[in-house]
């Protein structure tokens, strides 16, 4: 397992060897900037290529921020940012120091990256030693006792998107399945009532809302999952007993004007797959706590979207009443992020980038008819 060690290089040197040390007793390995080797390419690409490698990252923070880089960030906070993308973070905050002005903003935004990463404090560097061993020891002891299959999780995936829709309409469906393969709802838990009280509370008024306030909701358990049901609006939201999370929208907002033509609007349809991402992520947070799934593949499914044209809110705008639309009919389209599996911390993170790639993979699908322009 290759770890990889951040932190300011200047006077944290009796840190750094402690965290050296510590990943040495486990029989693992080290991954340091300072023991690169002559390389063609540059420093900060080096480094950035090992953190992306790296199994985990051990991030250690002290009261320096460090020396700006071209991107406007200190080199750790550069890699703290790569490493969020797809490797776990185990942070180490030292106790005694004193942290001002971008070396606060950073350890404020690593502490409240809920769901991202183990954090402790330390007062010396042996205590760091030991926080680290403990910290490794029990991040290798999940990963085993749990390992990932990818493959299985991508066929997860797809086979939570529904055979049929609500029909009739344009749906937007957005499946996102939770690894590795677990239990984390029981069957008594599939059917306690404060469960599905939180659920419809986030579904209808959280910060990332899914269902509509002004449709009555159905809700109930299934053998596998809870539903929230508002057939009348053609939304519906599917929790199961993995983790996993379906939700169907409509893909055209209802209170479009009356005298505009229909058409798919870019910026909604993002809307509508970050708040799904941002939900799911929500939702797993309080069910599973303790992180048992750690990763998530992401599944989008528009149907039923028929000759309608691809347009932004402001081609929109500017020409209500007229637009280029497709020979051939897009009766269902399925995209998927590259790579397709990621970190489960991203739900929320990266839920708007995740939301701007996907909705530009299914722009790309309908586009690619040669006369939808």
């Amino acid at each position: 397992m290759k770890v990889f060690v951040s932190s300011v290089m200047r006077d944290q040197g009796e840190w750094r060897d402690a965290a050296r040390g510590a990943i040495e007793t486990l029989g693992l390995q080290a991954v340091m900037a300072e023991d690169f080797g002559a390389s063609p390419n540059a420093p900060r690409t080096e480094c950035l290529a090992a953190v992306r490698d790296a199994d985990v990252m051990i991030l250690i923070l002290g009261s320096e921020y460090g020396e700006l880089q071209a991107s406007g960030l200190s080199a750790t906070h550069e890699e703290y940012r790569e490493a969020r993308e797809a490797t776990p973070v185990l942070a180490f905050v030292h106790r005694g120091s004193a942290r001002t002005g971008d070396q606060a903003r950073f350890v404020d935004e690593v502490r409240e990256w809920e769901g991202g990463q183990y954090t402790g404090s330390f007062s010396d560097a042996a205590q760091l030693r030991d926080k680290v061993i403990r910290a490794l020891f029990d991040f290798q002891r999940a990963v085993e006792a749990m390992p990932l299959d990818a493959d299985a999780l991508n066929d997860r995936a797809d086979a939570l998107l529904p055979e049929h829709g609500f029909g009739g309409s344009t749906e937007l469906v957005v499946a996102v399945a939770v690894g590795p393969a677990r239990a984390v709802l029981t069957a008594s838990q599939i059917g306690d009532a404060e469960l599905h009280r939180y659920l419809l509370a986030e579904a209808l008024t959280g910060t990332s809302a899914v269902l509509s306030t002004s449709a009555g909701t159905k809700h109930g358990p299934t053998p596998e999952s809870i539903v929230l049901d508002q057939r009348d609006d053609r939304r519906q939201v599917e929790l199961y007993t993995d983790g996993s999370i379906r939700v169907t929208q409509p893909a055209i907002r209802s209170d479009s004007p009356m005298h505009a033509l229909p058409a798919l609007i870019e910026e909604d349809i993002a809307d509508r797959i970050a708040r799904v991402l941002e939900f799911g992520g929500s939702v797993l947070d309080h069910i599973d706590p303790a992180n048992r799934t750690s990763h998530f593949a992401v599944r989008v499914r528009l149907t039923g979207a028929g000759h309608l044209p691809w347009r932004t809110r402001d081609e929109q705008r500017r020409s209500p009443h007229s637009a280029t639309m497709s020979i051939y009919p897009h009766d269902r389209l399925e995209v998927h992020l590259t790579p397709p599996v990621r970190r489960r911390p991203a739900l929320r993170q990266q839920s708007r980038e995740l939301a701007e790639d996907l909705t530009a993979s299914l722009k790309l699908a309908i586009r690619s008819d040669p006369w939808h322009r």
